[in-house]
């Protein structure tokens, strides 16, 4: 089988067996008690904390553990407003985890915006300078879209939002750029940032929301008082220690990753504009992530094809996997595509073990 759906979820690391066997059968005990050996899972957990901080040019403390990048995206959006009104702006291409929580703000009474994309989703510069004021109170951009890989020039956007609405917090969903591009929450200037464990080779059900120091969160779940009191629950120490040893291992590898994924990635372009006749590339290879590519045919559905695919071996998805289970125009609308297209939208997405290989035979087969 040759997999194309890495935006979805990706493969386990095999060396994240050791420390799952290792704090599931070994080191089971639960690090909130007294005795010594939940004290050394406790310290293990601190540990851990430290390698995700570091990856991300953050402090231990403004570490969050969480059971997934949607947790992380709504612990954000739903708990750290202090205003009880105001305007909150939110990008119109983002994943359905954001988009949900800012239809639930609205419900909550808040004034909800959200903010145009370009044909590629990124956010409209432009327009997002225009919408900020005083009023707004928060706005969630993500660094890269989940749909076409679009880069988001977050720094830019921290600054806007400074300058014109300096109460307002910023956060980003990070998921799509964690382990894939470089990122530094200092230099991005953003407050809140979520990545997700199951989309770097760690196990699924673990992912962490960067917190900026000095920025309160109400808390999202009650009970022990775990993670500065946000997210009580028996920590997942397995899953924890895991996502901090794919991190420690191969993020090393990130530039020298990103440079063969583009490789990759631009290769795909070229094959498909070569044998492909009616097809809209939704993906700028110029300011997106080579990880992910959209494009679409006007001669058949997404899904048929996908069904298609998956028959001669080959796995790709037709958009964001969190809406598998419906059909939604909301994503396409929000690129422009028009409707014959819109249809017809496959997303590959590479992980460091695809080839040019797996590439030619998903040419062949879509052919």
């Amino acid at each position: 089988m040759i997999y194309l759906d890495n935006a979805a979820t990706t493969q386990l690391d095999d060396l994240c067996w050791d420390a799952l066997k290792k704090y599931n059968s070994q080191e089971f005990y639960n690090p909130s008690a007294l005795y010594r050996k939940a004290m050394e899972n406790s310290k293990a957990i601190k540990s851990a904390r430290g390698v995700i901080a570091k990856s991300l040019g953050a402090k231990s403390e403004e570490i969050i553990f969480t059971a997934s990048g949607s947790e992380a995206d709504n612990i954000a959006l739903l708990c750290s407003l202090r205003a009880k009104s105001g305007r909150v702006l939110v990008g119109s291409s983002e994943h359905s985890a954001v988009y949900n929580c800012a239809l639930e703000l609205k419900v909550r009474g808040y004034d909800v915006e959200f903010v145009p994309c370009d044909n590629f989703g990124r956010t409209d510069m432009a327009k997002i300078e225009s919408m900020l004021d005083e009023k707004v109170v928060l706005v969630s951009i993500m660094h890269v879209c989940n749909e076409t890989g679009a880069r988001n020039d977050l720094a830019s956007i921290a600054k806007l939002i400074k300058t014109k609405s300096p109460r307002a917090i910023f956060h980003s969903d990070g998921v799509q750029a964690y382990g894939k591009v470089p990122v530094d929450v200092k230099a991005l200037g953003v407050d809140l940032y979520s990545i997700s464990g199951h989309k770097v080779h760690a196990p699924k059900g673990i992912g962490a929301l960067y917190c900026k120091s000095g920025l309160y969160l109400k808390t999202f779940v009650f009970g022990g008082g775990q993670e500065n009191g946000v997210r009580s629950a028996t920590e997942n120490v397995p899953s924890i220690m895991a996502f901090a040893d794919v991190v420690e291992r191969n993020f090393v590898n990130i530039k020298d990753n990103y440079n063969k994924i583009t490789e990759l990635r631009n290769y795909l372009k070229n094959q498909l504009e070569d044998n492909f006749e009616n097809i809209k590339i939704n993906t700028d290879k110029e300011n997106s992530s080579p990880y992910v590519f959209s494009f679409a045919l006007n001669s058949a559905r997404g899904e048929v094809m996908g069904h298609c695919l998956e028959d001669k071996g080959i796995i790709v998805g037709t958009g964001s996997a969190c809406n598998s289970q419906k059909s939604t125009k909301r994503i396409p609308q929000a690129l422009g595509i028009r409707d014959d297209f819109a249809q017809g939208m496959l997303r590959v997405s590479f992980n460091e073990s695809n080839t040019k290989a797996d590439v030619d035979s998903f040419i062949n087969a879509l052919g």
